[in-house]
């Protein structure tokens, strides 16, 4: 078993020590499926999805995952004479760094009732880190905001994190630090090791007792509550170990807070917050203010009044209505030869309809079945010709006119007989049907 994987967690998932967030999940749900006991016909099933669900617990969860990814780093060896491990390298970039860290960022995206907070972690040299916070929080001004109600608490708890060069476990760093202050050693390099062991021993006195949970502690095997105390009497006695210098090696801090990541996700911020204020400035009046209504200079005579609409009290050929719905006397009926019906239904309404079925075919429309229909009545033509129609009406108390989309009859000859369009259009307050309706002119209708 790796020493990077003391417990197997990451096997027992089948991942990468890289693998992401979204990758744990997912391998997560991949391999419950596979040895929930239901399925697991192994006599160590039980064992092995207890031993999963071990796994996901813990590298699931950031703080966690930082302790297990770097608990079997030791910085106490001080014999120079043993060839080292391989030295700490950046896990973005894969290249050695004087000083490595531990840094967590969040990266949040959220769609109206949902909100992902996704933890993007690792072991990063300072540049590494300065593009993972600022793409992190770049995606998080973009699209965190959006959900309810997690978004706006999400975003900003990111935002600030990702500005202060994000989550970075103070014992979790002070043994990355001392271990590879302890590789520049037998690599002979006192003094640069000498500087990294003095940005260990900084870091190891800020470690607060129990800094780790009673719970990832037990997970993890952890047997000293009091690491920052063990940590800076083991860097005491490297110091120690390698003597004193007053003219050795000082390493710049390179995560210090006021660096270029910090400068630019503040003017990412401060640029989008510009942005709404100006937006919101824009909406008010300009000084100073516009009168109360439109200014002409030259008025002109007010336009006639539009005539009055006044209810028929016959159809336009002067014939009466029908007292029910039905054909109006006095026009022709074509279109006859059909097998077709077309159905209007005017069930929904309080408004008498004077209603054209209206041929489409050839270069001009022509209606060729006026008729009435009253409120709260419908009607069925029969026998309609195949081809294309529209449905043309004026609505008898307010005199508006209004066409229907056009549709189609068919008669498709079958092995049993012919099949036959059936329509049926329905009228809901006139203007809304099952069909899109158009207003229409007094020249059309």
């Amino acid at each position: 078993m790796s020493t990077k994987d003391p417990k197997g967690y990451y096997a027992i998932l089948e991942l990468s020590l890289t693998a992401s967030a979204a990758d744990i999940k997912a391998a997560y749900r991949r391999r419950a499926m596979e040895l929930h006991p239901d399925r697991n016909t192994s006599p160590n099933a039980t064992k092995e999805f207890q031993r999963l669900n071990e796994a996901y617990n813990i590298l699931n969860e950031p703080s966690a995952r930082a302790q297990y990814d770097t608990i079997t780093v030791e910085s106490h060896q001080t014999r120079t004479s043993e060839t080292p491990r391989d030295p700490i390298v950046c896990s973005a970039c894969g290249k050695v760094t004087a000083q490595p860290r531990y840094a967590i960022f969040y990266e949040v995206k959220s769609f109206i009732f949902v909100t992902t907070r996704t933890p993007i972690q690792g072991i990063f040299c300072s540049a590494c880190a300065e593009k993972k916070a600022m793409r992190a929080t770049a995606i998080t001004w973009l699209l965190g905001w959006w959900g309810v109600p997690w978004g706006f608490i999400y975003s900003a708890h990111a935002i600030f994190v990702n500005l202060l060069g994000g989550q970075r476990p103070h014992n979790v760093n002070a043994r990355l630090v001392a271990y590879q202050a302890w590789v520049f050693a037998v690599l002979g390099k006192l003094d640069m090791a000498r500087a990294i062991a003095l940005d260990a021993l900084n870091i190891a006195r800020k470690i607060r007792p129990e800094q780790v949970s009673a719970r990832v502690r037990k997970a993890l095997g952890y047997d000293v509550d009091d690491e920052g105390a063990r940590l800076r009497k083991e860097i005491d006695e490297f110091l120690s170990a390698l003597g004193t210098s007053d003219t050795g090696v000082r390493l710049r801090d390179s995560w210090s807070l006021f660096r270029r990541p910090f400068y630019v996700q503040s003017l990412m911020g401060l640029t989008i917050i510009a942005l709404i204020w100006g937006a919101i400035l824009n909406d008010k009046p300009s000084s100073p203010p516009r009168g109360p209504k439109p200014y002409i200079a030259n008025p002109q005579p007010a336009p006639a009044p539009a005539p009055v609409y006044v209810r028929p009290t016959t159809a336009p050929n002067d014939q009466p209505w029908p007292t029910t719905a039905g054909y109006v006397s006095g026009y022709r009926r074509l279109h006859i030869d059909g097998l077709s019906t077309v159905t209007v239904d005017n069930s929904q309404n309080d408004s008498d309809v004077f209603v054209k079925l209206v041929s489409l075919d050839g270069p001009q429309a022509y209606p060729v079945r006026p008729f009435f229909i009253p409120a709260r009545g419908s009607y069925t033509l029969n026998k309609v010709t195949a081809g294309n129609y529209d449905v043309r009406y004026r609505d008898l108390t307010t005199g508006r006119l209004s066409r229907s989309e056009a549709f189609i009859l068919e008669e498709i000859p079958t092995y049993n007989g012919t099949q036959f369009s059936n329509i049926t259009m329905t009228l809901y307050k006139v203007l809304h049907g099952n069909m899109q309706t158009y207003g229409l002119s007094e020249a059309e209708f």
